[in-house]
């Protein structure tokens, strides 16, 4: 207020009207109230740096939480998949064991079928000479006795 009066004596003593010279008093007074001091900016600074460290603090806490949870959370998984994994080992072992005696029991018994095909391929093989012999040496004998004469002569 005391440079408002210092400004206004010395805008009329070089002669400004004092209704001009009240308005630049005004126009003046407006300015300065907006402008900072620097008492006003340095408890600004403390506020923003008292600000800026409850944040990072905050912020510190939490990263931790978060880390904390996401180590728990790779616990857990880890967890979830030594099981899946078991599970699976167990039941591929399982459908290995199924799946080999299951050929084992194919194989014999395939073993079986070629053995019983090799049985029925030996007795149609004696049947077939059988049959060539119990057909064959009588019509041999009745076409030697028929021809043979004839063909010695």
């Amino acid at each position: 207020m005391k440079l408002s009066l210092n400004l206004y004596d010395a805008l009329t003593s070089i002669s400004v009207p004092n209704d001009k010279a009240k308005a630049v008093v005004d126009a003046w007074e407006a300015d300065v109230q907006q402008l900072a001091s620097k008492s006003d900016l340095e408890r600004t600074e403390a506020r923003l740096e008292h600000s800026i460290a409850e944040l990072r603090s905050d912020l510190t806490v939490l990263i931790k939480e978060q880390g904390a949870e996401i180590r728990e959370q790779g616990v857990v998984l880890n967890t979830a998949l030594r099981e899946q994994h078991t599970v699976l080992s167990t039941a591929l072992q399982t459908q290995g064991t199924e799946l080999r005696a299951l050929i084992e029991r194919q194989g014999s018994q395939f073993e079986g079928a070629v053995t019983r095909l090799e049985s029925s391929m030996t007795l149609l093989r004696w049947q077939f000479w059988l049959l060539l012999i119990c057909i064959g040496f009588p019509i041999l004998k009745g076409l030697y006795e028929a021809f043979g004469v004839s063909f010695i002569s």
